[in-house]
């Protein structure tokens, strides 16, 4: 008779609240696909710009890596609103029943896990663990993020953007009691491997396909160009009211000295990965797109348009879809990721969504059935809505 496996010992797992320079590229060679809001240069601009510290909970088994994960702690009145529990709660409750949820303020302060950027919420795992394995170090990983929040007395501990296709994680979030809402889509743009933009209108019917063919020659015939340079201080001071007038055109209350801080940060931390790409039209500057290269995937952050300078011309196509493409064909990156909103959009330009999962868990037992009460009511309408 075979002796059964022993199960392997726990992870250890050590809680940092300062991003280890020496251990960075360690810590990212544990992330996959779609992880770069988790990596470190990400993490250097997000612990420049946080306050209170983050937290960065380390697995460690025989003294190696074996996984990782960012969490960080917000307070009522954080500007990072849609990595807030109690903003993303309150839209869900909204969406589901109509009305606003004024307990869902109650889930701050709490711990942010995963990325403190809205898509993708990710934790690093070794390439070579088994299923058990992973399941052990997730597990010891969220474990050690509850209890530093409860230590610190905050009220919700919360994975806000996690992949549908993320089965590890959710198995641990689901086993550990989370109340799993329904999330928005992210949406990711293959890049052809083959024959380049012809294989990228080759994807559309005829139809569309002419809707784009039309969309490139109106570009063409209006002159615009494009470059992609780093992220500098002179051009921070060019695309500041790119930007505003973005957020004034959806009614959007902006700061320009707090977005001018943040491209700053961006430029300061994010080293070699942060880039600019950026639309003129007779020579003037009409557009622009941030976009972060990663581990062979591209990231595209943000936009701003000079509008008036755009006039009727499809400088957002051209700008965050066509050439964002043929930067990526130029360098061979595999995927383009677009984050959420805008679904019709980027739907229409041959995007692929994918369903996220937003999971909270509060610390006091009412609130906590509060987030299972509203969870199960948004599982029945999905159940209603399926054909």
């Amino acid at each position: 008779m075979t002796a059964p496996t022993p199960r392997s010992a726990a992870p250890d797992v050590a809680v940092g609240r300062a991003l280890d320079e020496a251990a960075t590229e360690r810590w990212d060679a544990l992330l996959g696909p779609r992880g770069f809001y988790a990596a470190s240069p990400w993490l250097r601009h997000a612990q420049a710009t946080a306050d209170p510290a983050p937290y960065y909970f380390t697995a460690s088994r025989d003294g190696r890596a074996v996984g990782v994960l960012p969490g960080y702690p917000l307070h009522p009145g954080t500007p990072f609103v849609f990595c807030s529990p109690g903003r993303v709660v309150d839209t869900i409750h909204r969406e589901a029943t109509g009305e606003g949820a004024p307990w869902a303020a109650e889930l701050l302060p709490a711990l942010a896990c995963g990325g403190r950027n809205p898509s993708h919420t990710k934790a690093g795992l070794a390439g070579d663990l088994g299923p058990d394995e992973q399941h052990q170090v997730l597990s010891a990983l969220v474990e050690a993020a509850e209890e530093e929040a409860r230590q610190v007395g905050l009220e919700a501990v919360s994975f806000l953007y996690v992949d549908e296709d993320d089965a590890p994680l959710r198995a641990v979030l689901d086993e550990r009691g989370y109340a799993a809402l329904p999330g928005q889509s992210a949406y990711s743009l293959a890049v052809p491997e083959q024959d380049g933009f012809d294989a990228y209108l080759a994807r559309f019917d005829t139809r569309r396909r002419g809707k784009l063919n039309r969309e490139l020659r109106a570009l063409d015939d209006a002159g615009v160009s494009y470059r992609t340079q780093p992220l500098t201080e002179p051009l921070i001071e060019e695309l500041a009211p790119l930007e505003l007038a973005l957020y004034a055109k959806y009614g959007t209350p902006a700061d320009a000295d707090a977005f001018k801080a943040v491209l700053r940060s961006v430029a300061a931390n994010t080293a070699s990965a942060a880039r600019v790409t950026t639309a003129h039209v007779e020579g003037r500057l009409a557009g622009f797109a941030l976009t972060f290269t990663h581990r062979g995937e591209l990231y595209a952050r943000q936009a701003g348009f000079d509008y008036a300078v755009q006039g009727r011309i499809p400088l957002y196509f051209g700008l965050v879809y066509y050439e964002l493409l043929r930067l990526a064909l130029r360098e061979g990156i595999s995927h383009i990721h677009y984050s959420t909103g805008s679904d019709r959009a980027k739907l229409s330009r041959g995007c692929t969504p994918r369903r996220q999962i937003a999971y909270v868990k509060a610390r006091r037992t009412g609130l906590h059935e509060r987030l299972v009460r509203l969870a199960e009511r948004c599982a029945g309408q999905g159940e209603q809505r399926r054909p």
